[in-house]
C-alpha cells in the first residue's frame, strides 16, 4: 500500500509529538511542514526538547526543508491558507489551534488537500471523531475534528464504564500540565478567565475544560448532568484524570477493577498504570490513558472513582495518528 501523505499545519507542541512518532511509522509519509517561525527554530525544536530528549535522528536545515536520514522535508512559512499549494496531500494535519470552522480550513481543501483532521475541539459544523468512540461511523467527510486530549483519555474510559455499570451523572477533574497558552509570570493575557494571566510555574489554576460538551456530544443521556474542570498544574508534562462518577449498577471495588482490567483490552486507547507511578514515570506513553486501577474507588456501592494517567501531549498524538490509520 502506498503510505498515507501528510502534511502538518502548525508545528507546535503536538505538532512536532506527531512529526516524531510518524516519521519512523512506514505507514506515513511527511510531505510538508507550515508554521509561521523561523526554519532553523523549527529545526531546533524538533532536534530538542526539554520533555522529550533530544531527537535520535541529527536534524538538518537545507534551505526550505528539513534533512532527516534520506529525506528531505519541504518547509513552509505561510499564514495565509489561499497561498499553500496541497497537490498530493492525503491529509492535513491542522495543529495549529487557530483554525476551527468550515470557512477557514476550506482553502485547504480547495489548494488540494483530500482531508483534514483539527487537533482540537471544533466549531459545531464539524463532525468529531475519537478511536474507539465512534471512528467507525466514519462518513467520508473531507474535514472532522479528533477533539482534545482530554477527549482521548475521558470518552474511552466513560464507554468502558457505561458499558459495564450504567454512568448516570459525574464530574471530571484533570490535573493537567501548563501549557503554552499560559504564561510564565503574570501578565496580562487574552483571556476572559483572568487566572490565565497568572504564572503557570508557580500556581495551581483551576481552569474550564472542553471535556464536558465533548462527552455530550457522544453519551446524549448524560447530557446536562456532567461536569468537568481542568486544573493546571506546576508540571511540564503529563495529566491525572480524576472521574467520579454515580452509576445504575452496584459494584464493588474488587469487582469493579476486574471488570475493567478483562474489558480493556477492547479499547485501544486504554492501558494499565504500574502500581505508584507518577507523573514522570508516563512520558512518552502512547495510550489515551493508563488506568491506575490501585486508586479506584467505591463508596456506597453506586458512587466510584476511576483515575487515569496521561501524557497529553504524546497520548493524544499518538491516538489522532491512529485515527488516521482507521479513516485512510
Amino acid at each position: 500500500m502506498k503510505p498515507i501523505r501528510i502534511f502538518i499545519n502548525g508545528f507546535g507542541r503536538i505538532g512536532r509529538a506527531i512529526f516524531r512518532i510518524a516519521f519512523d511509522d512506514p505507514v506515513f509519509e511527511i510531505v510538508g511542514i507550515n508554521d509561521i517561525y523561523d526554519f532553523e527554530q523549527m529545526r531546533r525544536l524538533l532536534q530538542y526538547d526539554s520533555v522529550y530528549g533530544t531527537y535520535k535522528y541529527p536534524v538538518f536545515q537545507e534551505g526550505d526543508a528539513l534533512r532527516i536520514k534520506d529525506q528531505a522535508i519541504p518547509l513552509f512559512c505561510e499564514a495565509d491558507p489561499t497561498k499553500l499549494r496541497l497537490e498530493g496531500v492525503d491529509l492535513l494535519l491542522q495543529c495549529t489551534g487557530l483554525f476551527l470552522d468550515r470557512k477557514s480550513n476550506q482553502p485547504y481543501l480547495d489548494n488540494g488537500a483530500e482531508t483534514i483532521i483539527i487537533s482540537a475541539p471544533a466549531s459545531p459544523d464539524i463532525p468529531t471523531y475519537v478511536t474507539d468512540i465512534n471512528h467507525k461511523s466514519y462518513r467520508n467527510e473531507p474535514i472532522i475534528s479528533a477533539s482534545s486530549c482530554s477527549s482521548a483519555a475521558i470518552l474511552p474510559i466513560l464507554k468502558l464504564t457505561d458499558n459495564l455499570v450504567g454512568v448516570q451523572e459525574g464530574s471530571f477533574s484533570m490535573f493537567h500540565s501548563y501549557t503554552a497558552y499560559q504564561k510564565l509570570l503574570d501578565v496580562k493575557h487574552y483571556s476572559k478567565d483572568i487566572r490565565r494571566a497568572r504564572s503557570a510555574t508557580q500556581n495551581i489554576q483551576p481552569l474550564q475544560s472542553s471535556a464536558q460538551q465533548e462527552a455530550e456530544k457522544f453519551f446524549p443521556h448524560l447530557k446536562g448532568k456532567l461536569y468537568a474542570k481542568s486544573i493546571r498544574v506546576p508540571v511540564d508534562a503529563c495529566t491525572l484524570y480524576d472521574l467520579t462518577l454515580k452509576i445504575a449498577h452496584h459494584t464493588t471495588q474488587e469487582a469493579l477493577n476486574q471488570k475493567l482490567q478483562e474489558q480493556m483490552n477492547n479499547f485501544g486507547a486504554l492501558g494499565l498504570a504500574d502500581p505508584f507511578c507518577v507523573s514522570r514515570d508516563i512520558i512518552g506513553s502512547p495510550c489515551g490513558a493508563l488506568l491506575d486501577l490501585s486508586l479506584t474507588q467505591v463508596i456506597g456501592g453506586d458512587l466510584i472513582k476511576i483515575m487515569a494517567w496521561q501524557d497529553n501531549e504524546y497520548g493524544y498524538a499518538y491516538q489522532l495518528l491512529r485515527l488516521v490509520k482507521e479513516i485512510a
